[in-house]
């Protein structure tokens, strides 16, 4: 665990404590089992770092910080079906799809 952090020298305290709050998370809309948890924990702790070297080196180019971004979520999902069951994967996949603004619509028809 302590090489995936060296990997990312940037990565703070408050870094790794998001990385441990994402995998919580995840851990409980998921239902995930500890050894799931012990995996996932250094992927996203990779992710979190990557998403901000991304934002930090293409904050001016919003195309290129997107496919980027795109990419490291790609490979991120690749390695969680190596740990993940396949219908927590769907899950988490169809969670990962939903767009942001989802939940504020309440679906009563009126406007």
């Amino acid at each position: 665990m302590a090489d995936r952090l060296s990997e990312h020298p940037t990565m703070g305290k408050q870094s790794a404590d998001k990385a441990v709050t994402v995998t919580r998370e995840m851990t409980n809309r998921l239902h995930l089992n500890e050894g799931q948890f012990l995996k996932l924990l250094p992927l996203n702790r990779t992710r979190l770092a990557g998403m901000n070297s991304i934002e930090q080196e293409y904050r001016n180019d919003a195309a290129t910080r997107a496919a980027k971004a795109a990419e490291l979520e790609a490979q991120f999902e690749q390695e969680c079906s190596r740990i993940l069951t396949p219908s927590q994967l769907s899950q988490l996949q169809q969670e990962n799809e939903q767009p942001a603004a989802a939940p504020a619509n309440t679906g009563n028809g009126l406007g």
